[in-house]
């Protein structure tokens, strides 16, 4: 039973000793990354970022909460970014922060969420949510979460809850329903759904779940799948089996570049958390056998929990992760076989112990083509000892801290990095100095951002693309010549594509191709050289079969197109 904040007043007292700010130590074995990304030549930037605050709203004026402001419990964030249509039925994205309000127990959870509609830069006031995990479109149009614990109702059955909103509805209301998860193992109470879904290209939607089973009762790390829309899940496969004395839970899950998927797992058991990883190349099923994540030029193991995985639109991939600190990582081919440039991104040490402070939990979601927002807790959320009171030793309230002993939310922003420069499409279309022809017009009402300025939106969610029932034509006619570097495409997501690229100075005289591309299937941006000066770009898209019924037998999909000069 949750722990009413009016019982525990009295367990916050603060020691009112000086705040020290020392840098963590190093632990033998264990990587102690830098507060800073390498000068030169980094992927991560985070010129684009400020650190702020989320939750409490608006910020707090003294460096320490009072006993009574401690108990306005925040923290274990999550984030998503969806697609949404603003004013005059523009494309605008809707971020959500969310945060467990209640202390850090298995208890029916309470949660809220704070909104920003500038791409993260700003949140408002909290309001109840029933959300715990990150929401994804799905392809039918719905938003998409779960709820985090599974309550068991039979030795191969347990019910989940899960949440669903119309896209129509900017993710307002949420309709709650019930799944069954079945399993062939003999199941043991506990466990949790932690993670943000996968849904693949045939529709399949995927989950992470760690739970426990006889003879062992350590916790395992599976992979549910859901076939009618997220009624029924069906375990397909396990990623990690325990091991004696170590288990595996909290798992991220992510499609990369090439279609595979990649999981990075927390494996508890020695002194601290630490992060594995295994990939999967057919959907699920099988599984790598689960080794130590490494970083490249670092031979150190990787300390960690809740682990984060987030495909960029412009391809690259993203890990983060915390405790101690939190910090980023990026696989910058979006393969996930290299992380390179892990940082530490956000402390709130106490020079005490290396792992108080933020509980490490955080959120990834991108806010743009190249740009993420990453969210973090600044103090672990108090436990309840034996005695039913508060224990607050991973964040205890004795002055020390960097960044205050507040319960609060923040957020970063962060740039990936990308060669040349990127000419702003949708930007020069609204000014006037671009303008589009095609014959990429297909619509409808449910489908509100599938249009053709869906190929200039900057995201690379399913609808949101430029669509026709043949052969597509898009041509891009610029204000003036320039001198062209490469250019992004992504064609139908998930699906083989063809397309072909052609560059003008005039718009009458084509030639040949510049790039050609034959049956590839895209699941981010992917990048061809170009090397032309050229006032116009026409792209022709080829038509492929087993469309959506709403469209038509064949389409031809423009998901995103870039320009780099």
């Amino acid at each position: 039973m949750r722990v009413p904040r009016a019982m525990v007043a009295a367990m916050s007292v603060a020691a009112g000793l000086p705040a020290v700010h020392s840098p963590a130590r190093a632990e033998g074995g264990y990587c102690v990354l830098p507060d800073r990304p390498p000068q030169s030549g980094p992927y991560l930037i985070d010129t684009a970022s400020f650190l702020d605050w989320i939750h409490p709203y608006p910020p707090p004026v003294t460096p320490e909460p009072s006993a009574s402001e401690r108990l306005d419990f925040a923290g274990f964030p999550n984030v998503s970014a969806l697609d949404v249509t603003g004013p005059r039925n523009r494309p605008a994205t809707k971020v959500i922060a969310t945060y467990t309000t209640n202390v850090d127990r298995v208890v029916t959870l309470t949660n809220e969420a704070s909104v920003s509609q500038d791409g993260g830069r700003t949140f408002g006031p909290s309001s109840q949510t029933p959300l715990r995990e990150s929401p994804i479109e799905l392809h039918d149009g719905r938003f998409f979460a779960t709820e985090y614990y599974p309550a068991r109702t039979g030795p191969h059955t347990a019910h989940l809850g899960v949440l669903t909103s119309s896209a129509l509805d900017d993710g307002e209301s949420w309709l709650r329903s019930q799944a069954t998860l079945v399993t062939p193992g003999d199941l043991l109470p506990g466990g949790a759904a932690h993670g943000t879904p996968v849904q693949l290209a045939d529709g399949t939607i995927l989950i992470t779940v760690y739970a426990r089973y006889a003879p062992t009762g350590a916790y395992q790390s599976e992979v549910y799948a859901s076939s009618d829309g997220g009624r029924r899940f069906e375990r397909r496969g396990v990623i990690a089996v325990p091991e004696p004395g170590f288990a595996f839970n909290e798992a991220a899950l992510q499609q990369a570049a090439d279609g595979s998927l990649v999981a990075v797992l927390r494996h508890d058991g020695g002194r601290y958390s630490t992060l594995h990883q295994s990939r999967s190349t057919d959907g699920g099923r099988t599984w790598s056998p689960p080794a130590g994540l490494r970083f490249a030029g670092h031979d150190c193991v990787v300390r960690g929990v809740a682990p984060r995985l987030l495909l960029m639109p412009g391809g690259a991939l993203v890990l983060s992760a915390g405790r101690p600190d939190n910090w980023l990582a990026i696989s910058p081919d979006g393969l996930g076989h290299e992380w390179r440039e892990p940082w530490v991104t956000f402390h709130n040490r106490d020079g005490v112990w290396p792992a108080r402070g933020s509980s490490g939990y955080t959120g990834l979601a991108a806010v743009g083509p190249h740009r993420l927002i990453q969210v973090f807790d600044n103090c672990k959320l108090p436990g309840v000892g034996p005695d039913g009171l508060l224990d607050e030793s991973t964040c205890p309230a004795h002055g020390r801290f960097e960044h205050g002993g507040w319960y609060a939310i923040k957020r970063l922003l962060f740039d990936v990095a990308t060669p040349g420069t990127r000419l702003d499409l949708a930007e020069l279309r609204r000014r006037g100095d671009l303008r589009v022809s095609t014959d990429m017009r297909w619509t409808s009402r449910l489908r509100p951002r599938t249009n053709p300025g869906g190929a200039l939106d900057g995201s690379t969610g399913y609808w949101s693309s430029a669509v026709s029932t043949g052969r597509g034509r898009y041509v891009l006619h610029l204000d003036r010549s320039y001198p062209l570097s490469r250019i992004g495409l992504s064609l139908r997501p998930g699906h083989p594509a063809g397309a072909r690229v052609y560059v003008s100075a005039d718009g009458r005289s084509w030639g040949e191709p510049v790039v050609t591309i034959k049956d590839r299937t895209d699941y981010a941006l992917r990048y061809d050289e170009i090397g032309r000066t050229a006032r116009h770009v026409k792209i022709v898209t080829e038509p492929s079969a087993g469309c959506d019924p709403e469209i038509g037998r064949t389409c031809a999909v423009l998901n995103e197109v870039e320009l780099y000069t």
